[in-house]
């Protein structure tokens, strides 16, 4: 049970870490640090296949010299890392010298670990597409078998993660893909709200700004008498028509007949993640999403909103000079089947502003490769607080393309903003 506790958590802290990223060097960055922290060790590194050579090259590395972690390539068959993906089968080795191996003078200790990458729960292929090697653990203790499981599940994930990054590779390289992301921009367009409701005793509005190429980004307000008025932004792994097409089951089932009612936020994201759940494993996606509710009060001096995320940003809160920012520090919706979801609950006072959005938004680069960046939001929301809602969203949005100017940009762009009147 301990062990098993150990990997959810491990998967949630990971599932966390790559919200936002796209990047097949990034997301084994990150990987790699969170894979460092659970396990405790001081160096690893990610090894995937070139096809065409048929062998495994470092595409990430943690706490190799420069040099090694960019020439290292390793034959199949060959060497532990080229073993354990020819046999498809983890390998844990307390002291390498009780093979007759001598470790090299950069490593410090004598125990290590590798599993091939090969992502049997998501039924991408039982072929493995790389392998994962840690070593060095703080301490100097050998890893035992609960560490190579814990491993095995990490590598498992990881699996899922470059799988995804292939295909968005193929898909900036493919005719065939852009015109399906045109049909996706097409089909994300006609989910988006045409108006914006009128919460009472807030002003509310929405807006997206679509990339090039449309990444499943959504917003929406639900309204209706007797529940409490709602505001979702939420955003869908990947891109193309199966992202698109995503986000239009995730709108189905926000809007059926159990979503509309007066379920907490948390519970919401909890029967969201059930009814989704099988899908978005099917087609290897996860959907992050921040679900905020207005509550009724009868002080009229403050409104209490009350929000939970589901791997998402948190709302970002202005009152008076300074902002809160609190996630509930939950998972993805499609990561773990029976997911617990929690909620914040924050008062807003008149002229406070709250501010939903998605990571196209603060991950946004100019021409420098710098980032737009939360404090930039902040800077922008400071400065025009007066302004209306709907004209806060839209400058905001503006202001980032200014910001990047003739860098396009690579996610889309969307802003939900509720202002206390």
């Amino acid at each position: 049970m301990k062990n098993d506790t150990r990997q959810l958590s491990a998967l949630h802290d990971l599932s966390k870490s790559i919200v936002g990223v796209s990047k097949m060097e990034d997301v084994c960055k990150q990987i790699l640090a969170k894979t460092a922290e659970t396990l405790k060790v001081n160096k690893a590194s990610i090894m995937k296949l070139d096809p065409n050579r048929k062998t495994l090259k470092i595409v990430a590395a943690l706490g190799l010299p420069r040099g090694v972690s960019e020439n290292a390539c390793v034959k199949i068959g060959e060497g532990i890392s080229g073993r354990v993906f020819k046999l498809k089968k983890p390998m844990l080795i307390k002291d390498v010298r009780a093979l007759g191996m001598m470790p090299k003078k950069r490593y410090s200790t004598f125990s290590l670990m590798s599993a091939p990458v090969t992502c049997f729960p998501m039924k991408v292929g039982k072929n493995p597409i790389g392998v994962i090697n840690v070593t060095d653990r703080k301490g100097g203790r050998p890893f035992s078998k609960e560490d190579l499981n814990l491993l095995t599940t990490i590598a498992n994930q990881t699996a899922a993660y470059l799988h995804i990054c292939d295909l968005a590779e193929s898909a900036r390289e493919s005719e065939h893909i852009r015109q399906e992301l045109e049909l996706a921009k097409t089909i994300q367009e006609r989910l988006l709200p045409r108006r914006a409701p009128r919460f009472e005793g807030f002003q509310v509005a929405g807006f997206c700004m679509t990339a090039e190429k449309v990444g499943g980004d959504y917003f929406d307000f639900i309204e209706a008498q007797g529940i409490p008025p709602s505001a979702v932004v939420a955003d869908v792994a990947g891109h193309s028509v199966s992202a698109a097409m995503m986000m239009s089951a995730f709108r189905s089932a926000l809007k059926s007949g159990w979503g509309l009612s007066m379920f907490s936020p948390g519970l919401v994201a909890e029967r969201m993640n059930a009814q989704l759940f099988e899908d978005l494993s099917a087609a290897e996606q996860f959907i992050s999403m921040v679900y905020l509710q207005v509550l009724s009060s009868g002080d009229q001096s403050k409104t209490t909103v009350k929000y939970t995320t589901a791997g998402h940003y948190p709302p970002l809160i202005l009152h008076g000079s300074s902002f809160t920012s609190h996630s509930t520090m939950d998972v993805l919706l499609g990561v773990e089947r029976f997911a617990d979801y929690h909620e914040k609950k924050v008062d807003i006072y008149p002229e406070d502003l709250i501010l939903l959005y998605t990571d196209g938004l603060v991950d946004a680069k100019n021409e420098l490769d710098q980032k737009f960046g939360v404090e930039r939001v902040k800077e922008f929301l400071k400065k025009n607080r007066d302004k209306d809602s709907e004209r806060i969203a839209e400058d905001l949005c503006l202001a980032v393309k200014k910001f990047t100017g003739r860098r396009k940009l690579s996610d889309d762009v969307t802003v939900v903003v509720l202002k206390k009147e």
